[in-house]
Parts: structure tokens; sequence; C-alpha cells
């Protein structure tokens, strides 16, 4: 799609190294609630945890998607998804094994894998879109 495509390199990658930074600090912020936290810590620690699996898929599908949109010169295109899942699924499963030392925070196989079903929809969309 050349709407997307022609989006300038420096804005896709600012765009997708936003996303990165979100996804990393809300995998970093503690889950235990305290009279004394930020309203952003308060709002994650009272997230369902069925809502908050749903999000595992909607933020690493985007992210996916914005590494193949920001990567779109390289070619072939099975090079570029590679790296994509690489980038995505990477971050992922480092974030959740940092989880294991946050207090109120667990690292799970399952948020893993949801983590590589966002990917992988991700990856599919952009191929379809881009």
């Amino acid at each position: 799609m050349d709407a997307l495509t022609s989006v300038p390199a420096g804005y896709r990658w600012a765009l997708t190294l936003v996303l990165v930074a979100l996804i990393v600090g809300l995998s970093v912020t503690p889950g235990v609630a305290r009279p004394d936290d930020n309203l952003f810590s308060w709002l994650y620690a009272g997230t369902p945890p069925t809502v908050q699996k749903v999000l595992h898929i909607i933020m690493y599908g985007l992210l996916a998607f914005l590494w193949m949109w920001t990567l779109a010169g390289i070619e072939p295109a099975r090079l570029r998804l590679g790296i994509a899942l690489l980038l995505t699924l990477g971050l992922g499963v480092a974030l959740e094994w940092h989880q294991t030392r946050v207090p109120g925070r667990f690292g799970t196989l399952v948020d893993a894998l949801l983590n590589a079903v966002g990917a992988l929809i991700g990856v599919v969309v952009a191929v379809l879109m881009i």
C-alpha cells in the first residue's frame, strides 16, 4: 500500500521505538498497588487478568506490524519477516524473563506464547497490507 510505504523512514522508526518503550514501561512496572503508587501502577494493578492477556496479543501484534513497516526496504520479504519476528519475540521473551524479578509481576510461558500469537498475527496483517 503506497500510503504506508510513503511515510518517511524516520517517522516509522520513531513510532516503532515509541511502542517498544511503551511495552517495556508497561512490563517493568511493578504490579503491586500501594497507596503511594502513581496512577499508572494503580491502573495496571487494577486491570483484570483477561484484559492483560488480550493486551499481550494486541501490543505484540502491533509491534510486529510496525517492525515490518519500518523495515519495508529490506529485501527479500522473508528476511524482513524473520527480522521482525526476531525483534518482536526477542523483546517478548526478554521482558517475560525480566518480570520474574519485578514485584507483583510474573513472567509466564503463557504470556510469551500470547506475545508470539500477536507477533504472528501482526506479520500476517503486514504482509497483506504492505
